[in-house]
């Protein structure tokens, strides 16, 4: 993992072939930034090659695959910002840009269709992966005040327990940054075979994962691999997640505000 991308790259030029020197090409000329918020597919798009040309690309450098790519190529990145207080307001930027770019690209009917299976699941689910497990966790708790009970589970053992036993009256609520969780993927695929309705949320529209989507909902909020832990790319989850359970208050209308009065009393005598 110490060897220089470029290093691997020029190594393995003499014999790349004519799709290989344009993705090198690419990758030259192209600002590293840039580059690493890319998902396999959108920079397949950009360099206009196929995802398993990228793929073999990867492979042919040594590499497991395009997220060791992407992850060798952010340590090229010079850093020169080190400063606290520059970083808090980059954070405090990247978040308020996050934040305002997934309202701004909310697609209205696809919440809307998400809500409504929602409400006509005879059993809920929400799980993800890793960091965005905490937005799953998150809806859980949410619409769990308006007398919904979700099934949530972190462990990916119990994750695929429960898809296995999912039916068409189910529906399965997956988060997923990138898309391309493997996990995810797997939950996904199981689930659609046996007709269960999923509500995928994530941060790419053509990820392996938004294609099993019945509702498919955006976020905004990339991050580069060495910066996957930050929370600018849960915030825009937790947004979605929020303006969901909305649209869900919404439609349950009267049941749900009483749900809500109940369960607001119920733990009232918690605080002093």
């Amino acid at each position: 993992m110490s060897e220089n991308i470029f290093d691997k790259i020029s190594l393995m030029e003499s014999y790349a072939t004519k799709q290989e020197r344009v993705i090198i090409d690419f990758i030259r000329n192209n600002p590293i930034k840039e580059m690493i918020m890319l998902s396999i597919t959108e920079f397949s798009e950009k360099v206009n090659v196929g995802d398993a040309t990228m793929l073999r690309f990867c492979r042919k450098l040594g590499l497991k695959g395009y997220s060791e790519f992407r992850f060798l190529l952010s340590q090229n990145i010079n850093n020169t910002e080190n400063d606290t207080r520059n970083e808090s307001t980059r954070i405090l930027d990247n978040m308020v840009l996050a934040l305002k770019s997934t309202c701004d690209l909310l697609d209205h009917e696809q919440i809307e269709k998400a809500a409504n299976l929602v409400l006509r699941a005879k059993n809920i689910y929400a799980f993800g992966s890793g960091n965005s497990g905490l937005a799953a966790q998150e809806f859980r708790n949410k619409i769990l005040r308006y007398g919904l009970n979700v099934t949530n589970f972190s462990d990916s053992h119990f994750q695929l327990i429960s898809a296995s036993i999912m039916n068409e009256k189910d529906v399965l609520v997956l988060f997923s940054v990138s898309g391309q969780t493997k996990d995810m993927i797997d939950l996904a695929k199981m689930a659609a075979r046996q007709g269960v309705s999923l509500i995928i949320v994530t941060n790419y529209l053509k990820s392996p994962l938004a294609k099993f989507a019945t509702a498919l909902l955006y976020v905004v909020g990339k991050s580069s691999p060495l910066d996957s832990g930050s929370l600018v790319s849960k915030v825009s989850q937790l947004y979605i997640v929020d303006v969901l359970s909305k649209e869900i208050l919404h439609q349950m209308g009267n049941s749900a505000e009483e749900n809500l009065r109940r369960t607001a009393l119920a733990v009232m005598d918690k605080e002093i």
